[in-house]
């Protein structure tokens, strides 16, 4: 069953919430700095644990389309690493106001499929046990552009992840498509060594999103010396491509919830 927690808006001002998805081996812990920025700027933040959920990448997509389905207005999806190709099956099958993509794992990718090169992982993936962590270079890949400070608690909130879920996205068994009528954005660091720059803007075209560059920014911008100004990004392009609607709509949102 999927948990949430919610982060809420030191006084709220938008009708759409933010629904943050993490990626492999992450729990919704590491989204809790970047909703505590977002909730001072009135955003209400629900945080998704999707680590213990079965069914692959159609299972936790499921089980989050049908909890954004229950919030008072659609939500801005966002999502981490694999979290974002979440977001993106999630928005296909459930109402959503926009679409933020940070730092996504390229299904079938060189980058997704490095992560899975170990014994042990390559064991778990073909029994279908819990899949360990990355340690070593393949945690480089990932966090070794943060600064001590931030990767430690990084790597230490990691935890073994489905077999399904790694499966599905280092074998490539995600297909990509735009969603009809939902503003997209894919915000990628320019060092990030999981998703190069023709990568990512292949990939961006492929789901029909606008491409962002985040300079100075390796694959986990939420926490490294680039984190406020990714979340600067991404407020300002929510509240330009939802603009008057998303403040018009408050009071309706508020009006139901107490309802």
């Amino acid at each position: 069953m999927l948990t949430v927690e919610t982060v809420h808006a030191e006084g709220e001002r938008y009708a759409a919430s933010l629904l943050l998805v993490p990626g492999l081996w992450a729990g919704r812990a590491v989204w809790r700095a970047v909703a505590g920025l977002l909730g001072h700027r009135g955003w209400e933040c629900h945080l998704a644990e999707v680590r213990g959920l079965p069914g692959g990448h159609a299972g936790r997509a499921a089980a989050l389309a049908e909890y954004a389905a229950t919030l008072p207005a659609p939500p801005v999806l966002i999502g981490h690493d694999a979290g974002a190709l979440l977001a993106l099956a999630a928005a296909r099958h459930a109402a959503a106001a926009a679409l933020v993509l940070v730092a996504p794992l390229a299904p079938g990718s060189r980058g997704a499929r490095a992560l899975t090169i170990s014994l042990a992982t390559l064991r778990a993936l073909l029994v279908g046990g819990p899949v360990p962590p990355p340690a070593g270079w393949r945690a480089a890949l990932v966090a070794g552009d943060l600064p001590a400070a931030a990767r430690g608690p990084v790597l230490a909130a990691w935890g073994p992840e489905d077999a399904a879920m790694v499966r599905d996205v280092a074998w490539g068994r995600i297909a990509l498509a735009p969603v009809p009528g939902v503003p997209a954005l894919l915000v990628a660091g320019d060092r990030d060594p999981l998703l190069p720059s023709a990568t990512a803007a292949a990939l961006a075209g492929a789901v029909g999103a606008e491409h962002r560059v985040l300079e100075g920014a390796g694959h986990w911008p939420l926490a490294g010396p680039a984190w406020q100004r990714a979340v600067d990004l991404v407020h300002r392009w929510v509240v330009q491509q939802l603009g008057a609607p998303l403040l018009d709509l408050y009071p309706e949102a508020m009006a139901e919830r107490e309802s």
